[in-house]
């Protein structure tokens, strides 16, 4: 088209694209609407890795509204389109297998206009749409609005009549229950499913995976016991934290209700963080445990990637908080320091803003005698990430001969690495060693040595107290003297 002058046009909003060298990557587990693709052939029970809101809804698809059904949908918003810090990338393992979990023959009549009209579910399964006569992508084609509620149905020949009955299949959410989150390992193929496909993050996309998360699920004990087991020892090497959430209705819709259900209930993992209640932004709900997920991984990418600081005390974006019904709860920090004491994290007005609020471990409960370890989140998260370091780190002198000369390089240099780490305030102390002690000859001849690591994680300043006294010395000055 032939121009002369001075122009605009509107463009679509940029979608945002993860930081480069983000290494903390959470793994959701749960239910994302995959009917919404034509093929989502690798879709279930795979770890699929996202880099952005646009990156998601090509391939798990986005429902802007309904996430009770298509939980996956909550982090994908809260990672990409919160206001205050976007940050990913994030892995989405789907548990809604369209072809196996279905009501089939369904139909709509579909008035059109102008060529185009709608089918009001947010069910149906795309590529099962048809029309009687005509063929899907040649006479008419199906696509899910971009807040996914519904499917534009368009006649591209132009000899639809309307209304026009289009049948097709929609997906059987029950069926998608949380023994399907859970999964487990088919016999005799050896395929994992739900939780225990955590497992191939790593040999898929080359990433360790240092958080899990089943927003929609981790309310279930079992669901959140599965979390706490899938964690440890993930390839048999590698640990990641979890975030789980306590329920937020019924038996634990009050503060002292969360602290006693979380106790009977088993929240009580060193290496979990749980949270109560959940938070809403508008008219949105969100389960806490997906915002101390985002929140953990944008801090530490602030930190160059080391888990050294907890992510109480951070901004999340909402505008309160709320049970699973959506009813409004108002506490005081006060409150919500009743909810830490007990090992729960929270949240709460502080500064102008809301804040996520807890830095410790589903282990800890104020005067119980416990590990120190176990405290705070972050000094569990440290030594998680030091040890996937170590590890990754030295993978390649495995079957290597280890001489002397190797063990001495091991030694210098996870003693510089550990050196580096205090300077930047991550550690307090830290020290390696080859003990012979440690490694008797009968471990050594079969190939077996052992590093021994001592270290003190930096703890958080969980409360700074002013002392302030009253003197009469000032009153001195009243005579003319001079104050002391």
């Amino acid at each position: 088209m032939y121009k002369h002058g001075v122009f605009g046009e509107m463009q679509g909003t940029a979608d945002f694209i993860s930081a480069k060298g983000v290494a903390t990557l959470p793994v959701y587990i749960g239910v994302a609407p995959v009917h919404q693709l034509m093929d989502y052939t690798g879709k279930v029970n795979k770890p699929i890795l996202v880099q952005s809101y646009g990156d998601a809804a090509q391939k798990v698809g986005y429902n802007d509204s309904n996430w009770a059904h298509f939980d996956l949908c909550e982090p994908v918003y809260a990672h990409f389109k919160n206001s205050i810090q976007p940050i990913g990338p994030i892995i989405l393992i789907n548990v809604l297998d369209p072809d196996t979990m279905k009501t089939e023959d369904q139909t709509a009549n579909v008035a059109l206009v102008g060529g185009q009209g709608y089918i009001d579910n947010d069910k149906v399964i795309l590529k099962t749409a048809a029309i009687a006569g005509k063929v899907l992508g040649t006479d008419f084609s199906v696509e899910y609005t971009p807040d996914g509620k519904k499917v534009l149905v368009k006649d591209l020949t132009g000899e639809l009549v309307s209304p026009v009955a289009v049948t097709f299949d929609i997906v059987n959410i029950a069926a998608a229950d949380s023994a399907k989150v859970i999964g487990g390992v088919t016999a005799g193929t050896g395929e994992k499913t739900g939780i225990y496909a955590v497992d191939m993050v790593y040999v898929t996309h080359n990433m360790i995976p240092t958080i899990l998360d089943a927003p929609g699920w981790s309310h279930i004990p079992e669901v959140d016991a599965a979390l706490k087991s899938a964690s440890q020892k993930i390839n048999g090497h590698f640990f990641a934290w979890v975030n789980s959430n306590l329920v937020t209705s019924g038996d634990a819709d009050t503060i002292e209700e969360a602290k006693t259900w979380k106790t009977a209930n088993n929240y009580l993992g060193a290496g979990e963080a749980p949270c109560w209640p959940m938070a809403k932004s508008g008219t949105r709900k969100f389960h806490l445990s997906t915002l101390a997920t985002v929140t953990m991984q944008w801090v530490d990418y602030l930190n160059d990637n080391i888990p050294y600081e907890t992510p109480s005390n951070k901004p999340i974006d909402i505008t309160g908080i709320c049970l699973a019904d959506g009813t409004d709860i108002i506490f005081d920090q006060t409150q919500a320091n009743d909810l830490n004491a007990k090992g729960i994290r929270t949240a709460t007005y502080w500064g102008g803003r809301w804040v996520l609020w807890g830095p410790h471990t589903g282990a800890y409960e104020y005067g119980k005698d416990m590990d120190p370890r176990d405290i705070f989140d972050c000094s569990v998260r440290m030594l998680q990430f030091m040890l996937n370091e170590f590890q990754v780190r030295y993978g390649i002198m495995t079957d290597k001969p280890m001489t002397r000369a190797r063990v001495d390089t091991i030694l210098n240099d996870y003693q510089e690495r550990m050196d580096n780490l205090i300077a930047r305030g991550a550690l307090l102390y830290g020290i390696i060693a080859f003990n012979e002690t440690s490694n008797p000859t009968s471990d050594l001849v079969e190939g077996d040595f052992d590093f021994d690591i001592a270290t003190t994680i930096t703890p958080p300043g969980k409360s700074i107290t002013a002392k302030l006294q009253y003197t009469t010395k000032g009153i001195e000055a009243l005579f003319g003297g001079e104050q002391a």
